[in-house]
């Protein structure tokens, strides 16, 4: 049903490229870039010899570039899983009064997921199809199977994935303070094993794995290595047979669950002065603090021994409560994710809460995996802790909630939520650095047969353009141009200023969509660009000069690393009003009362509007939604995943300690005066 991804003209790609590279190169750079890629598209250049074997390569593979995709960007990666790869996923917190409740919870979330992997077995995903651009195209659902039963397994040059296989047994490991159990949840014999019986194997293990009279080796610890160290540790375990197998059932598992103590109040948030409070707390942990247990664990003293950080999904439950995911992101993508997880939720939530019968005591145990432990390891477990408890101290990460608006506002101002908010995130950053930089924004290609993701690079000549003229035209950390104490709809000047504004920012936001759409149909630069540098290599044994040239060094430098990570949220009613409906009011009245009453007419009905909704059915998103977050991908970079909501925005925004250039809560500052300043222009 699914068409194979296409292969852009060299022409198309070339000049887009040329476009996304004049806002962050200097003049002389781009001349230089200019003249390679006229050279390498000449009728004799090698550009054209290159196109041809991708042309050949489309024909003859379901998709050409899937490979080259996945080698360049998790593959052959060398960096560590934790904070650097792997995103870390905080749901809604429960309430847990026992032991009994967190076994419950686990139990359920098991259950479901073997009834959602009995589904996929029988057939029975529903195909999904595109919802804008084309409605009605059916989507690649591909990596909706890549999820359960899969694992990473890191080489020294290149890692490789283990995928699932149809099997009549199912099992599942279980992480508790750094031991881990095998519990078979299916046999071919007797089928799958009962809620309740679920139940006591889990107080089985909750019982056991704190009674143990020997601390167990962190052996997961050592996936939170180098690819290349945990690839030649890895080696060294699987030479005892006794290890090998424990290997073998963890990476063949469906899932990992891994329940948690709680990390220090240390790794609250660092927020800023005025900054919003958060949604989530357990026992005084805040959202971010959540965000760091669900990314990397909270180091060796903690749970980041409880973890074997190549497994597809580790879901996290700890006994305050709050619970996640760390999942391993080369089989699919976050939304593939949010859905199962966020429907296993929705039914658990809707399934009424049974009597306790958890005296399940017919089954065998838990088995227990006990691992051969030589000198050698021993001391590379030692030298892993240090080197992981060093990263983490490194992480700055802060989970900020934007509560002046949401999508809803940014819907009535006729303007995309991903296109704005990416333009929140330029603006954000060229106030901090007086500049843009190469931003790299996730776009779905899955209208074609095993499509994953291109990059929308969100840093354009428009954002620029108006990204200065909202600055006026100054350099970092200056005001922007609607924190000025002016009326705008006193003087003409002021009003013509405003006027220009907005037409400056409906260009950007143009340009943002218009590369949006090139991406999901399947012409974006970047994919393209990889498939050629990779043909250079295959084809010529060495790398042309337009992919050693600066300019295409920094184009994939990508220090502004974001995406998009809906999640839904239950909507509840309450009798707390947003302070911005006040303030706000009484802005836009008094503006509206102007002489330019009529300019503001728009934004005044809409609000009104919302004002009275809100009034007389006082109904606002709950705050209880769920959020991804990711490091960044560059030591001088910052990552931000952000999550709309009707009445708010979550972003998690992350950075390093290390860097002298970066600050997570400084950004998140920037990114809530230009939100601000974003409203007011549009209003």
């Amino acid at each position: 049903m699914l068409p194979k991804v296409p292969v852009p003209t060299l022409d198309q790609t070339m000049a887009e490229y040329l476009r996304v590279l004049q806002p962050i190169v200097t003049p002389h750079q781009l001349e230089r870039t200019r003249a390679i890629i006229k050279q390498f598209t000449a009728p004799n250049g090698l550009g054209v010899t290159l196109q041809q074997y991708l042309l050949d390569k489309q024909e003859a593979e379901d998709n050409w570039a899937y490979y080259y995709w996945l080698n360049d960007m998790y593959m052959d990666n060398p960096l560590p899983l934790p904070i650097n790869s792997n995103p870390g996923m905080v749901l809604p917190p429960r309430k847990f009064t026992t032991v009994n409740d967190v076994a419950r919870f686990a139990a359920r979330l098991i259950d479901n997921l073997m009834i959602h992997k009995e589904m996929l077995d029988s057939g029975g995903l529903v195909q999904e199809r595109a919802n804008s651009r084309e409605k009605g195209q059916p989507l690649c659902m591909a990596q909706y199977y890549r999820l359960l039963g899969s694992c990473r397994r890191p080489g020294e040059q290149r890692d490789s994935q283990y995928l699932p296989e149809k099997r009549s047994d199912e099992h599942v490991i279980i992480f508790c303070r750094n031991q881990m159990y095998c519990l078979p949840v299916k046999a071919g014999d007797r089928g799958r094993l009962t809620e309740d019986e679920i139940v006591s194997q889990l107080l089985y293990i909750l019982d056991d794995a704190p009674c143990l009279t020997r601390k167990p080796p962190r052996i997961g610890i050592l996936t939170a290595e180098p690819r290349p160290k945990w690839a030649r540790d890895r080696q060294m375990l699987l030479l005892e047979e006794q290890n090998a197998r424990n290997i073998e059932l963890i990476e063949q598992a469906l899932v990992q669950i891994c329940v948690d103590e709680p990390i220090p109040l240390t790794f609250n948030a660092r927020g800023f002065n005025g900054s919003p409070a958060g949604a989530h707390y357990c026992g005084g942990r805040d959202e971010s603090n959540m965000a760091h247990e669900m990314i990397h664990g909270g180091g060796s003293e903690y749970n980041s021994g409880n973890r074997w950080f190549d497994k597809t999904m580790q879901l996290i439950v700890c006994n305050d409560g709050s619970w996640g995911l760390c999942y391993e992101h080369s089989p699919s993508e976050g939304i593939a994710v949010v859905q199962l997880l966020e429907g296993i939720l929705k039914k658990i939530d809707e399934t009424p809460n049974r009597e306790e019968n958890s005296s399940q005591n017919h089954l065998p145990p838990p088995e227990r995996l006990e691992w051969i432990v030589r000198p050698e390891i021993e001391q590379r477990i030692r030298e892993a802790s240090r080197s992981v408890d060093k990263n983490i101290e490194n992480l700055d990460f802060y989970v900020y909630r934007y509560k002046a608006f949401g999508k809803n506002f940014i819907k009535a101002c006729q303007v995309s939520p991903d296109a704005f908010i990416q333009l929140a995130l330029q603006l954000a950053y060229y106030k901090l650095y007086g500049h843009l930089v190469s931003t790299y924004e996730s776009a779905s290609t899955r209208r074609f047969l095993l499509g994953r993701v291109d990059c929308i690079r969100s840093a354009s000549v428009e954002a620029l353009e108006w990204s200065k003229a909202m600055c006026q035209g100054e350099g970092a950390n200056v005001t922007l141009e609607s924190d000025k104490e002016e009326d705008y709809g006193g003087e003409g000047s002021d009003a013509k200023k405003r006027d220009n504004l907005r037409e400056l920012f409906r260009c950007a936001a143009a340009r943002q969509t218009e590369v949006m759409v090139q991406n999901i149909l399947g012409y974006g630069i970047d994919i393209h660009l990889l498939g050629l540098r990779e043909a250079s290599k295959e084809k010529e044994g060495t790398l042309h000069e337009l992919f050693t040239d600066e300019c295409y060094k920094i184009a994939n430098c990508f220090l502004l690393s974001t995406s998009q990570v809906p999640a839904k949220s239950p909507i509840i009613r309450t009798t707390s009003h947003p302070q911005w409906h006040l303030h706000y009011v009484l802005r836009v009245c008094q503006q509206a009362l102007s002489q330019h009453f009529e300019a503001h007419f728009t934004v005044f009905t809409i609000f009104i509007s919302q004002l009275l909704s809100f009034l007389f059915f006082p109904k606002v998103a709950c705050s209880t939604n769920s959020f991804m977050g990711y490091g960044p991908v560059t030591p001088h970079g910052y990552g931000a995943s952000y999550n709309p909501h009707p009445n708010e925005i979550i972003f998690c925004i992350s950075a390093f300690f290390s860097s002298d250039k970066t600050s997570a809560s400084r950004f998140a500052r920037s990114l809530q005066d230009s939100l601000d300043a974003m409203r007011d222009l549009l209003s």
